[in-house]
């Protein structure tokens, strides 16, 4: 079939086209959760099962605004420059393999990521870290440290040099004021998500399902008081044994399954925090480290002395100052211990999804990351509120894994509801570029070039860098789908300064531009 279609050519909302798209909504319609800028269906990676990733970047391309795309030449190691300010190179497939095998000592701050079908090994300070499936390796410049492919294709981004205006993810004094806000909201939701805690509107988005379960658990004494809004089972043991202990008092099958996902995805957060409530012990002095831990304050460790661990992690400095005035800790004493919690705070950071960290590395796993003001799935693999190693730096870009098995040409918006035409801002004191590396798939862009909304397709092993003020989003995504996006710098530590929505031209539809798309996916299978 030849639908006679041009390749970035562009559609008036008065098309004539009568193509219509099969949306197959039955495996997404009640699965949508939030992530932090756009929603995500949550099930989409327990049934993805690719044969596997493209070998190799076949074509890397800068999109530009008024003229035809550039051709990216590649680099010695076989990578592409995608950001020039910051020199940061991406190198993929088999490219990748071949530069992990030479290098025994990263120059530069490295994030290693492995799509689906790639796994591998991290080797540092004498110990070996399995690397599964969706999973990325942050390392830092100047580290000894190897890393191994076993199966699949690695994508890597080196960071050479620092924007002059970023500043990253941290609560310091030396931190902008809007970053040190941000870091604090954060520690307000993560201090919930690290207790193990949880909003009562989690179970289901029919609020008549959410209130029966939730008073359920309530009524039956395994939900605990509510705490600022949040709730917590009162135990985390393995989810085989609550169930076991769930069914007992009364829950049905269909009950369970609501709860399951819920109390799964809150244990694990609360078992991957055990890095939020560990300290220095130099931080206090040895008497009042003594006293914290006689008032329950801290953890009477003795194995590790050189470490102190809260037992709480606290959603504020006002929240640490309640308890240690209840505990009748005042005065010079107090701020001592205010301090040291404020030098040593770690909640401010995302580590959920953690696997492994040391002064040097960091392992992210995708299956456990979530979003931290909503406590729900993620894209996100790593963005800036991440920890790069113990010593507290953030990374300085960003990653998202999308996957989906799609037969016919579907809308990114159905997968992601906040997938908009949008832009990236481009200024000498704040600015954005963003990476698509299609792995397996292919998918349609909608971009816009001298005012008019084009389609650009992307076939599976091509890449396409957005530079900053390009209009553009995914607009339809087709076959065994998984896009790798980056974002240089990454910026969630900033808020939403850094995505603003585009608004089409008049006489322009999504709809008219979401069938262009479909026409040319499926121009692909011919």
């Amino acid at each position: 079939m030849n639908l006679g279609i041009k390749r970035n050519s562009f559609v008036p909302v008065k098309s004539s086209y009568n193509f219509k798209i099969q949306e197959q909504d039955n495996d997404i319609n009640n699965c949508v959760v939030k992530s932090n800028y756009v929603t995500v269906p949550s099930g989409l990676r327990s049934y993805v099962n690719f044969r596997g990733n493209a070998p190799a970047v076949t074509k890397a391309t800068i999109v530009t605004t008024t003229a035809q795309d550039t051709v990216i030449p590649k680099t010695e190691n076989g990578g592409y420059i995608v950001e020039p300010e910051t020199q940061t190179e991406l190198i993929y497939g088999k490219d990748a393999i071949n530069y992990l095998n030479k290098t025994s000592k990263f120059d530069y701050d490295t994030q290693i990521t492995f799509p689906v079908k790639a796994k591998g090994s991290l080797f540092i300070d004498g110990k070996e870290v399995k690397i599964k499936e969706n999973s990325t390796v942050l390392i830092n410049k100047g580290t000894e440290a190897k890393v191994n492919i076993e199966t699949g294709y690695p994508h890597i981004l080196m960071t050479k040099n620092e924007y002059q205006w970023y500043s990253k993810h941290s609560n310091a004094e030396n931190q902008p004021k809007n970053l040190k806000d941000k870091f604090n909201e954060l520690v307000f939701h993560n201090s919930h998500t690290y207790n193990g805690e949880f909003r009562y509107n989690m179970f289901s988005s029919n609020n008549e399902i959410n209130d029966r379960i939730v008073g359920k658990l309530r009524d039956t004494g395994f939900l605990s008081d509510e705490r600022s809004g949040f709730c917590k089972f009162k135990h985390y043991p393995t989810w085989k044994y609550q169930k076991e202990q769930l069914a007992q008092k009364g829950f049905n099958e269909e009950e369970l399954k609501v709860i399951e996902p819920v109390f799964n995805q809150v244990r694990q957060s609360k078992l991957n925090a055990k890095l939020s409530l560990c300290a220095d012990a130099s931080s206090m002095d040895n008497e009042t480290i003594q006293k914290l831990k006689d008032k329950g304050i801290l953890y009477n460790n003795k194995r590790y002395t050189d470490k102190i661990y809260w037992k709480t992690n606290y959603e504020s400095e006002y929240h640490l100052r309640d308890d240690l005035n209840s505990k009748e800790i005042y005065g010079e004493e107090q701020q001592k211990v205010v301090n040291a919690w404020n030098d040593n705070n770690k909640i401010g950071y995302d580590i959920t999804g953690l696997k492994f960290i040391n002064d040097n590395a960091a392992v992210y796993c995708l299956d456990e990351k979530i979003n931290n003001w909503s406590m729900e799935k993620s894209c996100w693999l790593t963005n800036s509120t991440e920890l790069a190693s113990k010593k507290g730096n953030a990374p300085s870009v960003g990653t998202s894994i999308v996957q989906a098995n799609r037969t016919e040409p579907t809308p990114m918006s159905k997968l992601r509801k906040g997938e908009h035409l949008h832009t990236h801002p481009g200024f000498p004191d704040k600015s954005q570029t963003e990476i698509y590396m299609i792995t397996s798939g292919s998918a349609a862009l909608t971009v816009v070039r001298d005012g008019v909304p084009q389609i650009k397709v992307l076939r599976e092993g091509e890449m396409a860098v957005i530079p900053p003020d390009t209009p553009h989003c995914v607009n339809s995504v087709m076959g065994e789908y998984e896009q790798v996006v980056s974002q240089v710098p990454s910026a969630f530590h900033y808020g939403l300064a850094f995505k603003q929505n585009y608004d089409l031209p008049y006489g322009y539809s999504e709809q008219a531009l979401e069938e262009q798309a479909g026409k040319e996916l499926l121009n692909l299978c011919e």
